[in-house]
C-alpha cells in the first residue's frame, strides 16, 4: 500500500514538543550545584515577584473602576503573569528539556507583550497629562480652603437666618401640598409656638383655612412662574387682626430632592396702624376746619334769633299763651342748636396749656364720680377700678372729657335699651389696669347697653355717626373723646361682649424723670 501523505503540522508539533533528543539545561551546567541554585533561587524569586504584582493590580482595576481605562492595567497583569511563567519554565527545563512548552509560553507572553506595548502607547500623552503630587496637594489646598470660606459663609448665613428680626422660613414641596422645612426664632415668636411645633407641618396647622389656603396657593405659583412674589395680607389670629408683609424667592433647585422656598413674613401691623392713624388725622383736620367754618358762619345768626326771640317773648301780652310757647320752643331749640356749634368747635380748637405727668387714676376717679351724681335719678350703676397710681402724660381736664364722653356714651346705650327692655341691667363698668405691653396701661369702659349695631361698627368713631334716634344726639362724643386719647399716644378701639360694648384704648406710662435720657 503506498504510504500516506505526511501531515506537516503534527509532525511539526510532534518534533516541537518531543523531548527524546534533548538534554535538561542542568546537563550544560555540568550539574554543578552552586550553578544549578544560583539559577533556580533567581528564577524562583522573580517568578514569585511577577505573579504577585498581577494580583495587586487586578484589586486595583476591580475597586478602582474611576481609573483611566482599567482594561490597560488587567491587561499589564496578564503580560506580568506571563513573563513570571517563563521564569517558572526556566527552572523546570533544568532537570526536564520540555523546551517546546517553554518556547510557547515565550511565544504568548511575547504576543501579549506587543498587544500590551501597542495599548500603552497611545495611553502615553493621558498619562503624562495625570497632575503630579504637587498639583494634588496645591489642588487639595485650595479645595481646603474653599469648603473653609464655604462652611464659615453657611455659618454667617445661619446666624443671619437665626437672628434677623423678620421671620424667615423655609417650605419644601410635599405629596399634595407644602411643609414648613425649618423656621427661625423670630417666626416662631410671631406665632407664638416652637420650632418643634412648626417644623414638618402644614401652614393649615398655624393659619385659619382662608389664609392657609391663599399661602399655598401663592406657594404653588412662586415655584411654577420660578419668580420672587410679594404681598400684603390680612390675617385674624389669637392675638387679634394682623397685617404682614411676605416675600417668596424659589431656591435653587437639585436633582433628586424636592424644591423648596425661601420666605419671609414681616408683620406690619404697625405701619398700617400708622397709616391709618395719619389718615385719620388728615380726615379729622379736614373734618374739624369745616366744622370749625360752619359753627363760625352759623352762630352769629343763631345768636341774633336767640336775640330777637327772647325780646319778642318780653313784648307779649301775658294773655298770648300760644305766641309765647312758640318763642319757647325756639329760644329751646337755638340753645340746643348753640351748644352744638360749641361741639363741633371742639373738633379743632387746641386746648391751651402745656401738657404735663398726671395720675390718671385719680382723673378718672374723679370723671367717675362726677357721672355718678349726674346720672343718679337715672339708676345708672357705675364701678370703677384702678389699681394704684398711673401716671401718664397729657392734660387731666381732656383726660376727664374724653372718659366723660365715653360714659354718657355708655350711658344713653343702657337707658336706650332699658326703655324696650325694662328689666334689664342698667351697669357701666371703668376699669384701669396693666396693658397689653410693659409701659402702657389700659382704660376700658363697658356697659350692658346690647352692644355697637353691626351696620355702624365700622364708622362708629366717626364724627356725626351715632346709633341713636334722630334728634337724640350728635355724633361727637366718641370722636373728640378718640382725638384726644390719641393726642395722649393711645388707639381707642371697641368691641361687642357679653349684653353690650366695651371701649378701651391703651396708654403709654408717663416715664420718670430720672429714667429719662439726658
Amino acid at each position: 500500500m503506498p504510504n500516506p501523505m505526511p501531515n506537516l503540522a503534527t509532525d511539526f508539533s510532534f518534533g516541537l514538543f518531543n523531548v527524546d533528543s534533548l538534554a535538561p539545561h542542568g546537563v550544560c551546567l555540568l550539574w554543578r550545584p552552586e550553578l544549578i541554585w544560583l539559577h533556580l533561587v533567581s528564577d524562583a524569586l522573580t517568578g514569585l515577584a511577577y505573579w504577585s504584582i498581577p494580583i495587586v493590580l487586578l484589586v486595583v482595576a476591580i475597586r478602582r473602576r474611576d481609573l483611566v481605562l482599567p482594561w490597560a492595567i488587567e491587561l499589564f497583569a496578564l503580560f506580568i503573569l506571563a513573563c513570571g511563567a517563563t521564569h517558572f519554565l526556566s527552572i523546570w527545563t533544568l532537570w526536564h528539556p520540555d523546551y517546546g512548552v517553554q518556547g510557547a509560553v515565550k511565544a504568548i507572553t511575547a504576543l501579549v507583550s506587543v498587544v500590551t506595548a501597542i495599548a500603552l502607547w497611545p495611553m502615553l500623552p493621558r498619562v503624562l497629562a495625570l497632575p503630579s503630587s504637587a498639583a494634588l496637594a496645591a489642588a487639595n489646598a485650595a479645595l481646603s480652603a474653599e469648603i473653609a470660606e464655604r462652611q464659615d459663609a453657611e455659618r454667617r448665613l445661619a446666624g443671619f437666618f437665626e437672628h434677623l428680626s423678620d421671620a424667615l422660613f423655609v417650605v419644601r414641596e410635599d405629596a399634595g401640598g407644602f411643609l414648613f422645612e425649618t423656621v427661625n426664632p423670630s417666626f416662631c415668636r410671631l406665632f407664638g409656638t416652637s420650632r418643634e411645633a412648626i417644623e414638618g407641618r402644614e401652614p393649615a396647622r398655624l393659619l385659619e383655612d382662608a389664609a392657609a389656603a391663599e399661602l399655598l396657593a401663592a406657594f404653588a405659583g412662586c415655584l411654577a412662574s420660578g419668580m420672587a412674589r410679594d404681598w400684603d395680607s390680612t390675617v385674624a389670629t389669637a392675638s387679634g387682626t394682623r397685617h404682614w408683609h411676605t416675600v417668596l424667592v424659589p431656591l435653587p433647585a437639585t436633582e433628586g430632592e424636592p424644591r423648596r422656598l425661601l420666605g419671609s413674613l414681616r408683620d406690619v401691623t404697625a405701619v398700617r396702624r400708622l397709616q391709618a392713624d395719619l389718615v385719620e388725622a388728615a380726615r379729622r383736620a379736614t373734618i374739624g376746619a369745616m366744622c370749625a367754618g360752619v359753627a363760625h358762619e352759623m352762630s352769629q345768626p343763631v345768636n341774633i334769633i336767640s336775640l330777637w326771640a327772647d325780646r319778642a317773648r318780653g313784648t307779649m301780652d301775658a294773655a298770648a299763651d300760644r305766641p309765647r310757647k312758640a318763642i319757647g320752643v325756639i329760644l329751646g331749640q337755638t340753645r340746643r342748636l348753640g351748644a352744638l356749634l360749641e361741639r363741633m368747635r371742639e373738633l379743632s380748637r387746641e386746648t391751651p396749656g402745656e401738657a404735663g405727668t398726671f395720675d390718671a387714676a385719680v382723673a378718672a376717679g374723679a370723671a367717675v364720680e362726677v357721672a355718678r351724681r349726674a346720672w343718679a335719678l337715672d339708676r345708672v350703676e357705675i364701678s370703677y377700678e384702678a389699681t394704684g397710681p398711673v401716671p401718664v402724660h397729657g392734660r387731666a381736664a381732656q383726660f376727664e372729657q374724653a372718659l366723660l364722653n365715653l360714659l354718657e356714651n355708655a350711658k344713653d346705650a343702657v337707658l336706650r335699651r332699658r326703655r324696650s327692655e325694662p328689666e334689664a341691667p342698667a351697669q357701666i363698668q371703668v376699669t384701669l389696669q396693666a396693658g397689653p405691653q410693659p409701659g402702657q396701661v389700659t382704660l376700658a369702659v363697658q356697659d350692658s347697653g346690647g352692644g355697637v349695631p353691626a351696620a355702624l361698627g365700622s364708622r362708629i368713631l366717626e364724627p356725626f355717626v351715632t346709633s341713636k334716634d334722630p334728634g337724640e344726639g350728635t355724633g361727637l362724643g366718641l370722636p373728640i373723646a378718640a382725638g384726644i386719647l390719641r393726642d395722649m399716644g393711645g388707639r381707642l378701639g371697641w368691641l361687642n361682649r357679653g349684653a353690650g360694648a366695651v371701649f378701651q384704648v391703651a396708654l403709654p406710662l408717663a416715664t420718670p424723670p430720672e429714667e429719662r435720657p439726658a
